[in-house]
């Protein structure tokens, strides 16, 4: 019996030797960790709970201003209402909708879809459930928010635009998508420094279209934020169980502002005297490529994006025949119609094929083969010369003309001013146009060009396109005698600490060598006896006290067959003709050049609906331009009178 008892009590202090030897262990292992976590690693592990404390609102940053070249606000901000949620404060979130349903007149599901898109993130940061609120609604939702707890409004800059901003232009701000945000180089599986440190994150509003867009990186700014505690369930920590430590605060910086080459008076100008047409009107500066203003129309509110596009409006917008959203001063390709005429002229002029003398007689058509093409003025001119046919646009005058040249000797004096080639203007999406050769008909259509297609593009009709922009390019190197300049919209960016970080200077893409100046001197004549002389088509762009040559031209829409004795006003718009008329003034060193494109206008053609308009937008060049001086020299007399 005993040795059984000394038995098992070996059994027992051996199994008690060891699991005091196991014990020892794991309290030796756990200290260890302890001395690891607590000691080794205390620091990190600090930061990382004290980052898990402390958590940064976002303040956005407010987009750098507009300015036209004399400083007055082309687009600037305002503070917009947002309505937020805040959901550790909601405690019935499908009553909470319901209630904003009534009181805003919106389905509950609107809220519902922005609250399922922010899902995921911390309870602390608010949900921005409708962007723009009017006064009304949050006068209406502040005089509710008794029923509402975790509903707020909060107050953001965002674009101020007004009934005259020249939408187009600037461009609209819209919702970063997916492709945007990756391309920027966003990680979605980032730490939070990285996030944070990120100019873009989703939901951010970016530019979508014109200044906006080409110029975001500069007009974006930088977003500050501020930092706030919260609990370990991501809870906003109340200001009574705050600690006295002070949070600091990292101010948004705003962007940088654009100075531009427009003139905020002359685009509202061109803007009213177009007002009622659809296409384009660009106005340049011939001796540089400044832009002095541009409209196309019909436009868009670009409000419509910063609250939200519906579908229903959006399709409205897409489904408008006149393309609202289309740029149509760069987008647009039209037959330039008559204006081209002035090419053929140059062409003829330095081929050696006519001189100022070299007459055709206007019978009201010409044969060619077995064709048979029509003068406007379907009488006749009679005997023309170059200065007559082009005051009276005559048709036949060009059709020789043109069949005497050859389709690639036109093209070749085309593409020497600048045309059937992207002009190089760096905002929105522009159109290179098209001047046919017999090269490109080949390739085009596999099959050669027939002599008689030449007539029709020796007036601007046929296969001939080009932009209002690349239009108003031509005039302008036509005024100043061979120099094809860049368009360009922004002359300068400046800092918020009224710095120039961004000067574009003119860029002269090529001087037209090869056309001599007496080429330049006899079309300009020509160009101008169009408005100067009573019986030029475009008389009625004339500006009295000033010099202004010009061309008029309308460009068929459907065949002429369709509208042959019809009256204008009676067939389809989309049938109806475009109006167009180019000019610059004054002829000998033009300041100003103008391009008026107006779609499928009524009865009359350019030297009526286009000519008119363009001649209100020089005569409003030629008042801003006086009154300013007597202002400046008002204030120069004053600084006189104090200095003395």
């Amino acid at each position: 019996m005993r040795r059984i008892f000394q038995a098992e009590r070996r059994i027992v202090e051996s199994r008690f030797l060891w699991a005091n030897c196991g014990f020892l262990l794991v309290t030796s292992l756990l200290m260890i960790r302890l001395w690891y976590v607590q000691i080794y690693k205390g620091e990190q592990y600090k930061q990382i709970a004290e980052n898990n404390r402390i958590q940064p609102i976002e303040i956005p940053a407010p987009r750098g201003l507009i300015f036209d070249r004399n400083g007055q606000v082309v687009l600037g901000n305002r503070p917009y209402f947002d309505l937020v949620y805040i959901p550790q404060y909601v405690h019935d979130t499908e009553m909470t909708f319901k209630i904003l349903g009534r009181l805003l007149h919106l389905p509950a599901a609107t809220f519902e879809h922005r609250l399922w898109l922010s899902r995921g993130q911390p309870k602390y940061l608010p949900v921005n459930l409708k962007r723009n609120l009017s006064l009304h609604e949050v006068a209406t939702i502040q005089s509710n928010k008794i029923f509402l707890p975790g509903i707020d409004i909060a107050v953001a800059p965002r674009r101020d635009y007004k009934a005259e901003t020249p939408s187009h232009m600037v461009g609209y701000l819209g919702e970063i998508s997916k492709n945007e945000l990756l391309a920027s180089g966003y990680n979605p599986a980032a730490n939070a420094k990285e996030a944070q440190d990120h100019p873009y994150r989703p939901g951010d509003l970016v530019g979508k279209q014109g200044l906006e867009a080409r110029w975001e990186k500069y007009l974006r700014g930088k977003r500050g934020n501020r930092l706030i505690q919260v609990d370990a369930f991501g809870r906003q920590v109340d200001q009574t169980e705050r600690t006295a430590l002070e949070l600091p605060l990292v101010p948004a910086t705003p962007g940088d502002d654009l100075l531009l080459t427009i003139d905020l008076d002359l685009q509202r100008a061109a803007k009213e005297a177009f007002r009622g047409k659809n296409g384009a009107v660009v106005v340049l500066n011939p001796q540089n490529g400044e832009v002095l203003a541009m409209v196309s129309e019909p436009g868009y509110d670009p409000n419509v994006y910063q609250g939200g596009l519906s579908e229903e409006k959006y399709r409205s917008l897409v489904a408008n025949p006149f393309k609202p959203f289309l740029d149509k001063t760069t987008g647009g390709v039209y037959m330039p119609g008559s204006t081209y005429k002035a090419v053929v002229a140059i062409a003829g002029l330095e081929e050696g094929l006519i001189d100022a003398n070299t007459t055709f007689f206007c019978p009201g058509h010409y044969t060619l083969g077995g064709q048979t093409f029509r003068c406007w003025e379907h009488r006749g001119h009679g005997t023309v010369n170059l200065r007559r046919a082009l005051m009276k646009s005559c048709d036949v005058f060009f059709y020789n003309l043109g069949v005497d040249l050859g389709v690639d000797r036109i093209a070749k004096y085309a593409q020497m001013l600048g045309l059937g080639q992207k002009t190089g203007f760096q905002l929105n999406f522009e159109q290179a146009g098209l001047i046919p050769t017999t090269a490109w008909k080949k390739l085009t259509y596999r099959v050669p060009w027939s002599t008689g297609e030449t007539p029709s593009v020796a007036i601007g009709q046929g296969y001939d396109g080009m932009t209002p922009l690349q239009l108003t390019n031509l005039f302008a190197t036509i005024g100043n005698e061979g120099h094809v300049w860049r368009p360009f919209l922004v002359k300068r960016v400046i800092n918020q600490n009224g710095e120039t970080t961004l000067m574009q200077e003119p860029d002269l893409l090529r001087s037209t060598a090869h056309i001599s100046p007496q080429t330049f001197q006899l079309v300009k004549e020509g160009l101008m006896a169009v408005v100067m002389d009573k019986e030029g088509t475009g008389k009625k762009a004339d500006v009295p006290g000033h010099t202004v040559a010009g061309k008029t031209g309308s460009a068929q829409a459907v065949s002429l067959s369709k509208n042959m004795g019809k009256n204008q006003k009676d067939v389809s718009i989309s049938w109806r003709e475009h109006a167009l008329f180019a000019a610059f003034s004054p002829v000998d060193k033009p300041e100003i050049a103008v391009a008026v494109v107006s779609e499928h206008d009524t009865v009359g053609g350019g030297g009526k609906q286009a000519a008119p308009i363009a001649g209100l937008i020089i005569k409003a060049y030629w008042e801003l331009k006086e009154k300013r001086a007597q202002a400046l020299g008002l204030a120069g007399k004053k600084a006189d009178a104090v200095a003395r």
